[in-house]
Parts: C-alpha cells; structure tokens; sequence
C-alpha cells in the first residue's frame, strides 16, 4: 500500500514550509483569503478522503500486479533508471492530463473550480474538484498498467507533484536573479501565474506542474503575460467578472454552464 502516512507528512513540512514563505515574502496583497482558505480546505479535505479511500486500492495494486509486464519491463534496465522514467512518464501524463481537461468541454466544466479561485496562493493548489481528482486517478492508474511503473516511483511522484503544485501556485516570487536559471526545469510561481490569467490565451499555455520541459517541447510556454505581469487579473477565464460565493456553488461548478470566451 502507498504510505499515506509519509505522503501526508511530506505535505504538512511543504506547506508550512511554503506558508512561511508567502507570508514573510508575499508576491502581493490577498484580500478575499478568509472565504478563498474555507472553500480550498473544504476542497482539501474531500479531496484527502478520495485520494486516501481509492488511491491506495487502485494504484497500488495495479503498480504492484504490473510492474513486471508493462512496456519499462520489456527493456532491462537497472531500478533506479526505470523509477526516473517512470516519474518522466508520469509527468508527462499529467501535462496532457492537464492540457486535455482545458481542451474537452466536460472536462473543462470540471477543471474550471480551479481556475475560479480569485487570486492565488498556496491554497489554491488544492483547489480541485473531487470528480477530477477521481477522474485524475483513474487516468494514472492506467498509466502504471500500460507502462508498469512501479510503486516506489508512484510514491515519488505523488510527493513531487503535490510539493510543486504547492510551490508553484505560492503568493511570493524567486529572485529575478535565478528565476530563468529555476524555469528551464521546473514551474515556478511567476510561470505558472499566467495559467490562471482570465484572458483565454494565456490560460491556455504553462500546463506543467511540475517540470516545465513539456510546455517548451510542446509549445505551449509563455514566459510573459500579454499586457505584462502588472495587469494581469487572476480568475475564471470563461467570464470576465464571476467567482463562486458557497462552498456550495463551488461543487455544483461543473453542472452550471456558462458561455466560455475564446
């Protein structure tokens, strides 16, 4: 079974970690965090629940079943290659995930609870719906079987990809001095910001989560806000002015329509 137990702890040291960071350092002043922080806790916590009832189940045993007969078993190459691959493959999988969800309109109905949050800050890495983290599960999930990862590199990944969702959607910045030198590899706030721009054209670039290789090589970074990183406004790209109220409206997001504009 996945530690849950080292998962969670890795996620308490991250965030506080990141938490101190942005509040000693912050990028810019939060002025709807108290409703911002109740809607994305409430997110985290059913989130918690479905990672920690399904994920252990479903990705464990099929990672531990297939390890020996997915497409990395047909090469014989040592451990340690095939959990980096595998953690490669892994990535690569989330930036199409990702880059999907924005794409297919149902998914998109889904994927917009993140993108309604107002501004940004480290609660807003959990700020998923628990259909798309199930639906995320799933699509990793026949990943491990197809290529069959194995489950120490299922365990590594899921620690990455939580500690740099987490670090890339902070309320502070890296020093202008080794910000490009950071983004050549990995996603950093200042990137991944422009993805939750309400202009339609940059939420629809900088898909990466946790390297940001994948955004070069399929071209869709953007290293600069259209109108500058100053005018930039956070929020819901399909309207101009909305963002949910409740924690109720938050969940009934994906069965509410509105006219996206392209």
């Amino acid at each position: 079974m996945i530690d849950f137990s080292l998962r969670f702890g890795v996620f308490l040291a991250v965030f506080s970690a990141l938490l101190i960071w942005q509040w000693r350092c912050p990028r810019g002043m939060l002025l709807q965090w108290r409703q911002r922080w109740r809607h994305n806790l409430f997110l985290l916590g059913i989130g918690a629940l479905c990672v920690r009832v399904v994920q252990p189940v479903l990705l464990s045993i099929v990672a531990v079943m297939n390890q020996y007969v997915g497409v990395l078993s047909v090469f014989e190459l040592p451990f340690w290659l095939i959990v980096l691959l595998s953690i490669l493959v892994l990535d690569c999988l989330i930036y199409w995930q990702h880059r999907l969800f924005h794409q297919v309109s149902f998914l998109w109905r889904i994927h917009r609870v993140h993108h309604s949050d107002p501004e940004l800050d480290i609660s807003s890495a959990v700020r998923f719906h628990p259909i798309e983290i199930l639906l995320s599960l799933c699509i990793k999930a026949v990943a491990i079987w197809l290529f069959g990862i194995p489950l120490e590199a299922v365990l590594i990944f899921d620690i990455l990809l939580n500690a740099s969702a987490m670090f890339n959607h902070t309320n502070a910045r890296l020093p202008v001095s080794i910000e490009s030198a950071v983004q050549r590899l990995f996603v950093t706030p200042d990137m991944h910001r422009i993805h939750h721009s309400r202009v339609d054209l940059e939420a629809n670039s900088n898909f990466g989560f946790f390297l940001s290789i994948w955004d070069v090589l399929f071209l869709s970074k953007r290293a600069q806000a259209l109108d500058g990183d100053e005018h930039l406004k956070i929020g819901l790209p399909s309207t101009k002015t909305y963002q949910p109220t409740s924690f109720k409206e938050v969940l009934l997001m994906p069965f509410k329509t509105f006219k996206r504009h392209r």
